[in-house]
Parts: structure tokens; sequence; C-alpha cells
């Protein structure tokens, strides 16, 4: 991950079929990984190994790195201040992430 001022249209032509490059809040965070690493890459590895159905998953999300979560698993939360793409592919919505939205749907679940 890096900040700052840079070519972005550059750096992305130069090294788009070597790295995944992702580009979150608001442009201002840069997620450089590998072609092969995502979230939802490691979820689908963990759940296979643990024997867990991906629909029976529940995600928290919040920006464009969480898009294939959303759509591999079967329960995705969009936080609050979520971007809309993700909103939209969501199964409910919550509070941000300043305002504890993750613990507010784990303590309803938890009864």
């Amino acid at each position: 991950m890096f900040t700052g001022k840079m070519d972005m249209i550059s750096f992305q032509e130069r090294f788009k079929m070597k790295l995944n490059i992702l580009i979150t809040d608001n442009g201002n965070l840069v997620q450089v990984s590998s072609l092969k690493a995502s979230k939802e890459n490691a979820v689908a590895a963990l759940c296979k190994e643990m024997n867990v159905p991906l629909e029976n998953v529940m995600v928290f999300g919040d920006d464009f790195n969480d898009i294939g979560l959303f759509n591999l698993c079967g329960w995705p939360v969009a936080m609050g201040n979520a971007i809309d793409e993700l909103k939209m592919r969501s199964k409910e919505i919550t509070e941000t992430n300043n305002n504890d939205g993750v613990a507010i749907i784990l303590e309803k679940l938890s009864g």
C-alpha cells in the first residue's frame, strides 16, 4: 500500500499485466498485490479447507477491494461508509466503521 502524488495512469499501464492495482479511499490509497492475491481467493481457500459453504459466509466491506467478496459470499454486509457498488450488492447495510458497524451486526446475531 502507498499514498502520495504520482502519475497513476502511467503506473497502471506499466504494471497492470503483472500486478493487481487497486485505488481506494477516494483515490488516496493504492493497494498493490500479486495477480493471484485477493480477499475472495483467501476466503474461498479457507472455506474449502474448513468445509464451510460460501453461501453461509458473512462478509463486511466498504471499498472496491471488497467487491469480489460480496459476489462470492452468501451474506454481504456493507458498512455505512461503503461505496455505492457494495451497498447495491449487500443484503444489509450497517453503521460506519467509526460507529462500530461490524459489532452492531454481530451483537444482533448473538441475540
